[in-house]
């Protein structure tokens, strides 16, 4: 018997309803996998087999107790870590360890299938990975999600920051104020003299300080993709037309002179040592451009990756996300400009100790997480779009500043969400009590 046509409709409008995408949202949410694993310290390919059995065991237990089984398709992998030790490798090592581990089974691990979370890495479209190190106990936790639900998560997260704009239009203010922090900086380098008779040679020191980091801010906090437009290179949503196609939106990408392009990923033999040439010189441009208000880098950044493959790529020949920010961009970037793991290799204790000892004692006798841990990044997040027929590939790499804990994509586009949905809560609210 035909259902009546009025509960289809009834349902579509329910389904196009803010209601029925906060519903799907929690329905995605079940599909996600959350392993948190304490206890087991992070290491690289130097980790040993019982702590490797260990670690898959762990992992293994609890699939079995969500009930669930190795993902066959395309995900989206977040991996944060933890380390206590005071020799801890650096994080892009201790993933390619972890990376591997979630894959192929190890012989006597307790598990009927053989993979763990998923067959084979390349399956991982959109990869996030942060460590700290120092820390009082060891941390691994793992996250994974289809990428179809990831698309669809980050679809809905665009619609929450437009929510949020529209009802917060100083927002776009708040950019453009942050960049005059720029200017300023170029005139205090610019009238240097005139600046140090005015002020004084310590007060112009303490203001060129604060002026620059103000100004690396700036640079850095804008340099990143935002929600709506990594949404937009997805071509999502699909069935609302934006005015400007993924391509379009790609093109407005490679145009932002605040990130690092770069060509076609190799795939023919030899191309890499050409690429990786591409890479040094992409950082000599950015250099040339910025160093002036990036040297020295007085704060913290992270690494984002954008990557479209060429179309004509080798099933075979596909480089994992995790191969080209840790073969082709960290081993150029990090020295070149200098970076650190950790916000507090940042902070001059010695100086805070003198202006104010109080607040140095906070910090403890040993404030810096351990020395050979310094150089790095604090996160780094790389995303695979889909090729385009007929259109180059391209690798888009962006230093962003992390010094607000803001967290990675994946983490503010729950934030995002999370908001949207009380706020709607909260005017569904007063629309019952006012009527």
């Amino acid at each position: 018997m035909r259902k009546p046509r009025f509960r289809s409709d009834k349902f579509s409008k329910f389904m196009a309803s803010d209601t029925g995408a906060q519903a799907r949202y929690a329905q995605r949410l079940k599909h996600r996998v959350s392993i948190p694993i304490d206890e087991i310290e992070p290491q690289s390919k130097k980790m040993r087999p019982a702590d490797c059995d260990r670690f898959q065991n762990a992992v293994a237990e609890h699939l079995t107790m969500m009930k669930r089984g190795t993902f066959k398709g395309d995900i989206a992998l977040k991996l944060d870590l933890g380390t206590t030790s005071p020799n801890a490798p650096q994080a892009h090592t201790i993933a390619k360890n972890f990376l591997d581990l979630l894959g192929k089974r190890r012989p006597g691990v307790k598990w009927p299938k053989r993979s763990l979370l998923y067959d084979d890495d390349s399956q991982i479209q959109a990869l996030s990975v942060s460590c700290r190190h120092g820390e009082d106990r060891p941390r691994i936790c793992v996250e994974a999600r289809p990428l179809s639900s990831m698309l669809d998560d980050l679809e809905l997260g665009a619609e929450a920051v437009h929510h949020e704009e529209r009802d917060d239009p100083g927002a776009y203010y708040t950019k453009e104020r942050d960049d005059e922090w720029i200017e300023t900086f170029a005139d205090i380098i610019r009238d240097e003299a005139r600046n140090r008779r005015e002020l004084g040679d310590e007060m112009y020191e303490a203001y060129f300080k604060m002026t620059r980091w103000s100004a690396q801010q700036a640079v850095l906090g804008r340099s990143g993709v935002d929600i709506p437009v990594l949404n937009w290179l997805y071509e999502r949503p699909k069935a609302i037309p934006t005015g400007l196609n993924s391509e379009m939106w790609a093109d407005l990408l490679l145009k932002s002179k605040r990130r690092l392009h770069v060509g076609d990923l190799p795939i023919s033999e030899g191309g890499s040592a050409a690429f990786k040439a591409g890479v040094a010189a992409e950082i000599a441009r950015f250099k040339q451009d910025w160093d002036w208000v990036l040297n020295p880098l007085v704060i913290a950044v992270a690494l984002e990756v954008v990557v479209r493959p060429n179309p004509n790529t080798p099933v075979g020949v596909l480089h994992d996300l995790d191969n080209i920010v840790r073969d082709y961009l960290l081993p150029g970037i990090v020295p070149a400009f200098g970076t650190v793991t950790d916000h507090r290799w940042t902070i001059d204790f010695e100086e805070l100790n003198r202006r104010d000892p109080e607040m140095a004692a906070r910090w403890g006798p040993n404030p810096t997480p351990p020395r050979g841990t310094k150089s790095g990044v604090t996160r780094y997040e790389a995303w695979r779009l889909p090729p385009v027929p007929g259109k180059a590939g391209f690798v888009s790499v962006a230093l962003v500043a992390d010094m607000d804990v803001q967290g990675d994509t994946m983490q503010r586009l729950d934030e995002r969400i999370k908001r949207w949905a009380i706020e709607r809560a909260r005017k569904e609210e007063d629309r019952r009590r006012f009527r």
